[in-house]
């Protein structure tokens, strides 16, 4: 076991205040974001903030180091997810610790990430770096990952040097994780005419109807799985498709008028999700022509819950992949099958890995915890990563104008 690093109490105290904002996803976050901004003034490090169009929620990055290109992000959400109907047995938004682990919700998605990163700002301060180390901080990840693509916009407008490389810190117990699934949510409405049961062949059941739609959904999926379109990189290694919620009808007497489900789709890099709800559009259309002569009432109308988050396939050759596993001393890259804010930085352009402290097994769990030797590790990590941003770089040396 690594000694206790120097900075390790401290990120449990920065821990314990950032655990007691229970801020969810969709929530304003003004609370949390202010801790993390006075804190930021407090080590006087300029800032930005990015907020949402009802001035209640906001974004947070800032630079720490010079104005020159090649820098590395290290990019983290600040919203957890509910606790309600999870059985907790220690205080959810309370720092907890018990022989070696620390419980709050949060406390590995991934409020560990940050901690590790704000504890370490006087230590950045004092290094001369070469390199510059960016902290972009978001908020609604949970719901959708929804302010990844205006805190990115906002960082290429306020830096006129370009950053090269962004770390996420989602809890991937310290490993470099080069790929993961996209993911997005539907709701699919389903529309006909109420009548008494006993004319349920007079009539159109929405509920019957929408056994259709999800049959056609759950063979599409077995589909993927029949054809073998798999990436044996991805547990499962398939694209998944799965149903998570329905409601409909209003007694068992009555012919349901009305059904709606809500549905996700999370995709290996070489399925499109564009082209899956494309097709089941197209199903639908079939269903919608069928039933509206008769019955002109009946429709379907599919809605996205979010804009489709991005997956991530970083290739193996790219720089950040060795710098990451050079820092975490690994050469097995690994893949998960969650979705992050990792997709959208690696399409604006930035060489994206995920790497950070905890297991996702823990997120998003009663009484979920974080490891104290996960947090000393990431503390050793980040005071890596800090003293290769202090190097000059060969070939960077080469390719700068002078």
């Amino acid at each position: 076991m690594k000694r206790e690093h120097r900075d390790i109490q401290k990120t449990i105290a920065i821990l314990k205040d950032l655990v007691a904002f229970s801020v969810l996803g969709g929530d304003s976050n003004l609370s949390i974001a202010g801790y993390i901004i006075d804190y930021l003034e407090e080590n006087q490090i300029s800032f930005h903030k990015v907020m949402n169009d009802r001035g209640n929620k906001m974004s947070v990055h800032c630079r720490i180091g010079p104005a020159r290109d090649g820098g590395v992000v290290l990019s983290g959400h600040m919203d957890v997810v509910t606790t309600e109907g999870q059985h907790w047995t220690r205080p959810e938004f309370t720092l907890t610790r018990e022989e070696g682990r620390l419980y709050g919700r949060g406390t590995t998605d991934m409020k560990g990430f940050l901690a590790c990163c704000l504890a370490m700002v006087p230590t950045l301060k004092k290094k001369t770096l070469v390199k510059p180390i960016y902290f972009a901080f978001s908020y609604d990840e949970e719901i959708g990952c929804l302010a990844g693509p205006d805190l990115i916009r906002d960082m290429k407008r306020a830096y006129v040097e370009r950053p090269a490389f962004a770390i996420i810190g989602e809890p991937t117990s310290m490993r470099t994780i080069t790929a993961e699934k996209g993911v997005a949510f539907f709701e699919t409405e389903v529309v006909s005419t109420a009548a008494h049961s006993s004319q349920v062949r007079n009539s159109l059941s929405a509920i019957e109807e929408t056994t259709y739609l999800i049959q056609w959904l759950l063979k599409k999926m077995d589909d993927f799985i029949d054809e073998g379109n798999v990436d044996p990189r991805f547990d499962p290694s398939h694209t998944t498709i799965h149903i998570g919620k329905i409601r409909g009808g209003t007694a068992t007497n009555i012919v349901a008028d009305h059904c709606l489900f809500e549905w996700d789709i999370r995709n290996i890099p070489k399925d499109s999700i564009e082209k899956i709800k494309e097709s089941f559009e197209v199903f639908c259309m079939q269903r919608i022509a069928k039933n509206k002569t008769v019955f002109p009432d009946f429709n379907i109308r599919t809605t996205a819950n979010f804009p489709i988050v991005p997956g991530l396939d970083t290739p193996l050759n790219e720089e950040i992949v060795a710098l990451v596993n050079g820092l975490t001393h690994s050469k097995a890259p690994g893949t998960v099958a969650f979705a992050s804010e990792a997709g959208q930085f690696s399409k604006e352009g930035f060489e994206t890995v995920l790497c950070g402290p905890g297991d996702m097994e823990q997120g998003h769990t009663a009484d979920e915890y974080i490891e104290v030797t996960q947090l000393n590790t990431c503390l050793y990590f980040l005071d890596r990563l800090a003293d290769w941003a202090k190097m000059e770089h060969k070939h960077e040396q080469k390719n700068e104008k002078v």
